[in-house]
């Protein structure tokens, strides 16, 4: 498993929904936002990976589940980590925690992201790659 990268923003006012909480969508925004950060820090970005490996990282499936609400002014903080390998693929496991509020789990997910070829099918991960990523 790979070391773990965090970033903390806040909730802005265009962030909620009708009901004065941070809408669902937003949350997708945070984590994808979450694994940029964990690639950088690995020397890696999304446009990085096609140049020197060949291949397109993209989400395939995205399993997530909402424990708390946000609101307006709340700090968070989001972690990403690579959790599990594929022959194609690997899995972040990230967690968003309220940071005003004594750190309470407000998103735990899990992301699937596969390597894909120039035709957009998927291929196994390039070896130089899965080190960069940690395995």
């Amino acid at each position: 498993m790979t070391a773990e990268s965090t970033f903390e923003t806040e909730v802005r006012s265009y962030e909620l929904d009708p009901y004065g909480h941070v809408n669902n969508a937003v949350y997708v925004n945070w984590l994808e936002h979450g694994r940029l950060v964990w690639l950088r820090e690995r020397g890696l970005t999304y446009t990085s990976i096609p140049e020197q490996y060949g291949v397109n990282v993209v989400v395939v499936h995205q399993d997530l589940s909402y424990h708390r609400p946000l609101r307006l002014g709340d700090r968070v903080v989001i972690h990403s980590r690579v959790a599990a390998f594929g022959n194609t693929s690997f899995t972040y496991e990230q967690r968003i925690v309220a940071a005003t509020r004594a750190a309470e789990s407000v998103l735990t997910g899990r992301i699937v992201m596969v390597c894909t070829g120039p035709d957009g099918g998927s291929v196994p991960i390039p070896e130089g790659l899965e080190e960069s990523l940690g395995r």
